[in-house]
């Protein structure tokens, strides 16, 4: 196994130039981020750990996974060897030409012309390299356009706007509903339980003595503490909408909300979401942490780890939007959970898929999850916030 160029960099960035050119891969600028953290992990050295460690970054299609190997000893075992025309599948291999058309009719864009390759500089030898696009010695803009990416969502990221007075009601009647704890400290009141002696005789030292107003002591409600986390993993874009307004509700009637979005890295969007319930219309940029793939454990792991001190208490009532599709160890979601359970006072689990006919929390996550879940309920209009507000457990 040789490497074309002196630096990884420069390696990586001709190989992913390589398969979007001749074998129509779909690898941007995520992948190659993507793949350059998998080979921080891996021997060098070791040919299979490297085609092992690309793979599943760079292939995300079955026909892109079948040439891959091909493509992988082409260039660095440097064959030499023109491209196959066609898939191991029998499919063909859409050529890319620049400023061509696309197979469905529109302008294809060339995504190798946003591509640095590397300079005659950064060879091995010094001098310009043969056979790949825009070596000659030539400067190429140092930017990297992505097509698409297995992590994130085909798509613009989600836009926050001001929730409807419909929201904000049925978000009002929830926090309302949560104010159920009274607290362990007597604090001053003009009607209570106890008679607070002291401050009446010192409210008499104006009256000469007489006592005319009376004071007294009570336990007020406790203030409620929401921390509300989104799962904005691919299978949840068809349903992320609503529980986004609930967001933005419940930061418009309490300054006590927190919010996280989470996928395959956890992001807190709360300073966002507060943005959006001014008035404000606000797009999430949330890079990994949206429209990926699942690890629901690690990312509640590391919510309690980092925010758990500041966020997590007796008055916390944690939210978890998500449809319980998990691709990390279940184990994982179990003790997190367990911990969520012994420090708040409630966990709410809104799963979209609730509302689904037939629908059973059988999946690993959900099976985990579910034994520290309070209340278990679908949210999709204001009405149904309004009915979890009357059905919510403490």
């Amino acid at each position: 196994m040789t490497y074309p160029f002196a630096t990884l960099p420069g390696n990586l960035a001709a190989f992913c130039a390589m398969l979007r050119r001749d074998y129509g891969f779909r690898a941007g600028a995520r992948e190659l981020q993507d793949a350059a953290r998998a080979l921080e992990i891996v021997n060098l050295a070791d040919e299979r750990a490297v085609r092992d460690a690309l793979r599943p970054i760079l292939a995300s299609r079955l026909e892109h996974a079948r040439v891959f190997d091909a493509a992988f000893d082409r260039f660095f075992r440097a064959a030499g060897g023109p491209p196959p025309r066609q898939m191991p599948s029998g499919r063909p291999i859409e050529s890319r030409k620049p400023g061509g058309t696309a197979p469905g009719g529109g302008q294809e864009r060339d995504d190798d012309a946003d591509v640095r390759e590397p300079s005659g500089a950064e060879t091995a030898g010094g001098g310009a390299v043969s056979g790949v696009p825009g070596t000659n010695g030539e400067a190429r803009p140092a930017l990297l356009r992505a097509t698409s990416s297995p992590l994130e969502a085909e798509g613009a990221m989600p836009v926050l706007g001001p929730a409807d007075r419909a929201w904000r009601e049925a978000a009002s009647l929830l926090l309302s509903r949560m104010r159920a704890g009274l607290s362990r400290r007597w604090r001053p009141a003009r009607r209570g339980q106890r008679f607070d002696l002291r401050r009446t005789l010192r409210t008499s030292l104006h009256t000469g003595g007489d006592v005319v107003m009376p004071r007294w002591r009570a336990r007020p409600r406790r203030r409620p503490r929401v921390g509300m986390l989104i799962d904005g993993s691919r299978s949840m874009t068809p349903y992320v909408a609503p529980v986004l307004d609930m967001a933005v509700a419940l930061a418009s009637s309490t300054l006590d909300a927190e919010t996280f979005t989470f996928s395959t890295a956890l992001r807190r969007v709360t300073r966002e979401v507060r943005r959006a319930a001014a008035g404000e219309r606000r797009r999430l940029h949330l890079h990994h942490a949206w429209g990926g793939g699942t690890t629901i454990g690690a990312c509640l792991r590391e919510f309690v780890r980092h925010h758990g001190d500041r966020l997590l208490g007796r008055e916390t009532f944690v939210i978890i939007a998500s449809d319980g599709l998990e691709v990390g160890d279940p184990r994982v979601l179990g003790a997190a959970m367990g911990q969520l359970s012994r420090r708040s006072a409630a966990i709410v689990w809104l799963n979209p898929l609730l509302a689904t006919s037939g629908y059973e929390p059988t999946a690993l996550g959900m099976s985990a999850a579910r034994p520290y879940v309070t209340t278990f309920a679908s949210v999709a209009n204001p009405a149904d916030l309004a009915r979890l507000a009357r059905t919510l457990r403490i």
